[in-house]
């Protein structure tokens, strides 16, 4: 079983992955708005260079109200248009991110930039969705947890923390829990490209304390300070930006 993260349309990553009978985990973030590394993605796409270069430094200066501000002025000439732009931009992103994986076994969670309504709407047969459920791996229980943490932003993947620890309160005891944002740990959720905090869940730290699962695996922090943490007996692991890098983890590297 590989466990990837924030695939968020990488194509060419996807290519290099290996040539396995074994499950592909995502946890989560599968389409692009912006690469905050060159501005690359669907916002520049539809509204071009200029205005994605402004969001992307409003993003980095954690201005989010700014940032809310210049958002919705994109979208005052022409609303519909623009909205219809997007969606189907959005839609094909989807489209051609399954079909690079269609001969794989893929298991998902959603992120914050997803759409729970477009991935199941645009997955392929090879798909399962298991936001939610607990899953049986050889001798494993595997559980998943999706969603963003909550920020002004308000991403359409994002959701309440009381959801969230709702969906873990479900899950119960599990040997693995998988989400897509880090349990709320500093070193875990800082970035070191832009020295910020960025989100974390503070419910998952409750659950792991809690339940104690032997790992905890996720993404969404694309350059952690640190993308290894022991909190409790839990051993914590950022899984990787596989945009960026083609990082993957493979279960078997862990435990036999």
């Amino acid at each position: 079983m590989l466990f990837i993260s924030d695939v968020h349309h990488g194509l060419d990553s996807i290519k290099t992955l290996p040539n396995t009978k074994e499950p592909i985990v995502i946890l989560g973030d599968l389409i692009n708005w912006i690469d905050y590394r060159n501005g690359e993605g669907i916002a520049q796409d539809v509204f071009g260079k200029e205005i994605v270069g402004k969001l992307i430094k409003l993003r980095k200066d954690h201005n989010f109200k700014e940032r809310k501000k210049l958002w919705s002025s994109m979208f005052k000439e022409d609303e519909e248009k623009v909205k219809i732009k997007l969606e189907e931009a959005i839609y094909r992103q989807y489209q051609e991110v399954f079909q690079a994986l269609v001969n794989y076994d893929v298991l998902i969670i959603p992120g914050n930039v997803d759409s729970e309504k477009i991935i199941k709407e645009t997955m392929t047969k090879n798909v399962d969705y298991v936001d939610g459920q607990v899953i049986n791996y050889k001798h494993l229980k595997i559980g998943f947890a999706g969603g963003g943490v909550p920020t002004p932003i308000n991403a359409r993947g994002e959701i309440t923390e009381e959801m969230f620890s709702l969906k873990l309160q479900q899950l119960g005891e599990v040997d693995i829990i998988c989400t897509h944002a880090p349990p709320h740990i500093k070193e875990l959720i800082t970035d070191v490209i832009t020295n910020k905090e960025e989100q974390g869940w503070n419910s998952l730290n409750d659950y792991i304390l809690n339940k104690k699962p032997k790992y905890s695996f996720f993404g969404d922090v694309h350059q952690p300070q640190a993308s290894y943490w022991r909190l409790g007996s839990t051993e914590c692991l950022n899984v990787g930006y596989f945009r960026a890098n083609s990082n993957y983890l493979e279960l078997s590297s862990l435990i036999e």
